[in-house]
């Protein structure tokens, strides 16, 4: 195996060797300003291209892309982060909010998706770049936010769906991701000092029964939905499982050992009835018992059935079922 290893290395560009000796981090640098800054990137705007050919096929930002920026900051992008989302902010400033799709050339949003949910990526960047630079644009971003949510969107039980950025018409809605990112992303700008900012100068240390932990460090993972993870606890989590698997593992290997084999004694019977009988199971499994034992199980794992494939098609962002 460790031959075969030196040997796929040995076959590697200098380049891509390169790549496997730097930090994953750096890595990323390297591979997305070949790519993403080669294909898709126009005048600090990124357009939508072609998978294979690399042509741009659509000139639009969608607003689900507004957590690049904050993603640039975090591999030190910095400059070009903030040119980015300035452009992000333009839009803002123009509509009160960011629609789900802007068409670039002709500077207005697209039809049918003139819509803004109070989405929370374009307020995420700012959280991540204002820790980066401390630049006050981006306060100011999170003042326009809070300003334009309360006054367009706040009714008596909550805060609706913008159907419309152009004349700023309500939905009769409200996504969750309102509350469990949107709000959170704007709280966690304007206090810099909240703990989920920690840069390691403080911590816990907690004493479990498999050694010493270390919490609240900082480095917080946020999830789909913006709640913070502490990647320190998970480890301490899972070197006790670790420990634990260990220990199942070896009772597993103690107790197949300790398992007595089982014989089968053959009766005569003329037509393989009786007590002597053997049971049609047990004879498959003479017949091929290693086939058997590497038989995967049909029995699903999850808790409910997957769904059946159906083909789709996608425009626009709308996804279209083929149910025929």
């Amino acid at each position: 195996m460790v031959q075969e290893k030196k040997g796929l290395l040995l076959l590697l560009k200098e380049e891509r060797l390169l790549l496997l000796l730097l930090p994953t981090p750096l890595c990323f640098s390297i591979e997305y300003n070949k790519a993403i800054k080669n294909y898709t990137k126009f005048d600090d705007w990124y357009l939508w291209v072609q998978m294979y050919k690399g042509t741009v096929s659509m000139p639009v930002f969608q607003s689900l892309e507004a957590y690049w920026p904050g993603l640039q900051s975090l591999i030190g992008d910095v400059d070009n982060a903030m040119r980015t989302f300035l452009n992000y902010y333009t839009v803002w400033k123009q509509f009160g909010g960011l629609p789900e799709f802007y068409n670039i050339p002709q500077g207005y949003t697209v039809d049918k998706r003139e819509g803004y949910p109070l989405r929370p990526e374009l307020i995420e960047s700012a959280m991540y770049l204002y820790r980066a630079t401390r630049d006050p644009t981006l306060l100011e971003l999170g003042r326009d936010a809070v300003e334009s949510i309360e006054k367009i969107s706040k009714v008596d039980c909550g805060f609706a769906t913008i159907k419309d950025l152009r004349d700023h018409r309500l939905d009769n809605r409200m996504e969750s991701f309102f509350l469990a990112e949107t709000i959170k992303y704007l709280y966690l700008l304007f206090d810099p000092d909240n703990f989920i900012h920690n840069d390691g100068s403080d911590f816990d240390v907690v004493i479990t029964p498999y050694g010493e932990c270390v919490l609240n460090a900082g480095g917080y993972i946020f999830n789909t939905e913006a709640h913070p993870i502490d990647p320190a606890a998970l480890h301490c989590c899972r070197k006790h499982k670790e420990e634990q698997w260990e220990v199942e593992d070896l009772m597993r290997e103690f107790y197949s050992l300790k398992k007595p084999k089982k014989f089968t004694l053959k009766r005569a019977s003329t037509h393989g009835e009786g007590e002597g009988a053997k049971d049609p199971e047990d004879a498959s499994s003479e017949k091929g018992g290693k086939k058997r034992n590497s038989k995967k199980s049909t029995h699903s794992l999850l808790s409910c059935p997957s769904q059946s494939f159906n083909s789709k098609l996608a425009v626009l962002g709308q996804v279209f079922l083929d149910n025929t």
